[in-house]
């Protein structure tokens, strides 16, 4: 009886830690991504079009009410647009609950750069913001913002070769 217990105690602490984790996500990410969206000086419909998309297709998000996502981000862009320097620190304050996540905090970070991406203008400011976000959440920077933290040198090198490959080809029919 008392083994039945304690693997039913055992479940329901993995299954509320699950809960805890999941949540942490959600406010790391509207909060970053309205941080992110904020960063060139105006949310745009493109941007918030793909956050209302990241909500319906990541399978970590898909769990919360999009309202209630909605909601977190409107709240942390008004207090970033009320306060700057305190609301991007309450911002980043979110997001170090997910510092060292090996799964979350890479899937964060490319959540930001779909968001930040949308209105095809992926300005210096928001690169700089993905930098400040890696580094609080310890994943290395690289060349246009996107991050993904383990294995991205290699990604990185295929997604170079591709886009050499597609310059020649380009410069091949030019000429």
């Amino acid at each position: 009886m008392w083994k039945d217990v304690n693997s039913a105690l055992k479940a329901l602490l993995a299954q509320h830690h699950q809960k805890v984790r999941r949540r942490n996500f959600l406010e790391a990410a509207m909060g970053a991504s309205a941080l992110l969206a904020l960063a060139d000086g105006e949310i745009s419909l493109a941007e918030l079009m793909a956050r209302d998309y990241v909500l319906d297709h990541v399978k970590e998000l898909q769990v919360f009410d999009p309202n209630e996502a909605a909601e977190l981000f409107r709240s942390y862009a008004e207090a970033i647009e009320a306060d700057p320097d305190a609301g991007s620190s309450q911002v980043l304050e979110a997001v170090t609950q997910l510092s060292g996540d090996r799964e979350l905090a890479p899937l964060l970070l490319r959540v930001c750069v779909v968001i930040g991406k949308a209105d095809f203008n992926f300005s210096e400011r928001e690169r700089e913001v993905v930098a400040t976000l890696c580094d609080v959440l310890g994943l290395e920077r690289w060349g246009d913002g996107e991050t993904g933290g383990q294995g991205d040198g290699e990604q990185r090198e295929q997604r170079e070769q591709r886009e050499q490959g597609e310059q020649r080809e380009q410069g091949e029919i030019s000429q």
